[in-house]
């Protein structure tokens, strides 16, 4: 009921001067019980409690504000929900009331990264109003290469080539293997090298006996790089994976499924056994990469284990200058089998913790052993 008696006797006027004519036609309900209906909206001296209840807009935090605008964009458009079995809802709840606090900037950056580590995925990511992006998945990862490729190998051990800024490294060794290392598909990382530079590589060993395709640095880049390498290792149209992109509220909702398709080099293309050694380090594009190589022929994969991420993801912005990475797509092997968070599997399975020392590599040992006569 309206508490303020002079605020309900001047709604009662006004209502009776709108609708006398309305009122001769229309069997109208009392004039009380019209204004009854109105108390919980029109009341003046409600209490709080009776007209906002919690989580309303009224009684919502800046801070919460801004955090139910991440949550919402990642329930309408992060890609894993099902395939990792996560309660959004649940993550929503536990962690919003931290958000009621008077956070910083920092604080509340901080409390972002917290709560989307338990998405467990390589391309969740958040930048600080300052620029500075961080990930939210902090798994270790054990590496099975050197910094530099070991001199050793090199015939007559004359050290290696490189192009760009040591992106790529390659070299002879001995029985006619050609070496090659390419350390990122990083776009910036390849301002400075060509698709001609790419060829003229292919054609400075197109004599070879055999080639080692080494990518253990590489934790990805633009796909299409990738392709490029790729490209010169079969004769054929080859499908290496598949991919379905989040498009819909549900978490359940996706666009038909994309055909991922290497196509062949017009020129320079190798076609002797090949090494691709692959490791932990390997995510993103380098595992698409080495699901391109796995689907070449004469190719086998020595190494370890890679990480197991690709999302596809997109970039979003708070008002406080926040922005962050949503992972939109699940993706499939050539075999239709998820690979995020398991991995693609070496032909010839070597243990990180085996992979090297203060002088030899074991992995490039053993793609030597396996492509040598």
């Amino acid at each position: 009921m309206f508490r303020n008696r002079a605020f309900r006797l001047s709604l009662t006027a006004v209502i009776s001067a709108i609708f006398p004519m309305l009122a001769c036609n229309l069997t109208l309900p009392p004039l009380d019980d019209l204004l009854d209906d109105l108390d919980p909206i029109l009341t003046p001296d409600s209490s709080p409690q009776d007209s906002n209840p919690a989580g309303s807009p009224a009684q919502t935090t800046g801070r919460q504000a801004l955090f139910d605008e991440l949550w919402q964009t990642f329930d309408e458009n992060y890609s894993y929900f099902d395939y990792k079995g996560i309660d959004w809802e649940d993550v929503r709840d536990r962690y919003r009331p931290d958000f009621a606090a008077d956070l910083s900037d920092n604080e509340f950056t901080d409390q972002i990264v917290e709560m989307l580590a338990e998405l467990h995925d390589l391309h969740v990511e958040v930048m600080y109003p300052d620029g500075t992006w961080v990930g939210t998945d902090p798994g270790q990862v054990e590496l099975n290469y050197t910094s530099t490729p070991r001199n050793r190998y090199t015939l007559n051990d004359s050290g290696y080539q490189t192009l760009g800024n040591n992106v790529i490294w390659h070299a002879w060794y001995a029985d006619s293997i050609a070496y090659v290392r390419i350390d990122t598909f990083s776009t910036t990382a390849f301002q400075n090298i060509t698709q001609a530079d790419v060829d003229d590589l292919f054609a400075q060993y197109s004599t070879a006996d055999a080639m080692i395709v080494d990518i253990r640095p590489n934790n990805g880049g633009n796909e299409n790089i990738a392709m490029e390498f790729a490209s010169h290792f079969t004769a054929a149209e080859v499908v290496y994976g598949y991919t379905e992109t989040r498009d819909g509220p549900d978490h359940w909702d996706f666009a038909p499924l994309e055909t991922k398709t290497l196509q062949p080099a017009t020129q320079n293309r190798f076609d002797g056994p090949v090494a691709c050694l692959i490791g932990q380090r390997c995510l993103s594009s380098a595992e698409w990469f080495t699901l391109m190589m796995r689907a070449c022929p004469n190719v086998t994969l020595i190494g370890d284990t890679t990480r197991g991420g690709s999302g596809f993801p997109r970039e979003f912005e708070l008002d406080n200058g926040v922005h962050y990475m949503v992972p939109r797509w699940v993706a499939y092997t050539d075999a239709m089998i998820e690979f995020e968070d398991v991995g693609i599997e070496p032909d010839i399975w070597i243990p990180a913790d085996e992979s090297f020392d203060e002088s030899y590599d074991y992995v490039v040992e053993t793609a030597i052993s396996w492509l040598g006569p």
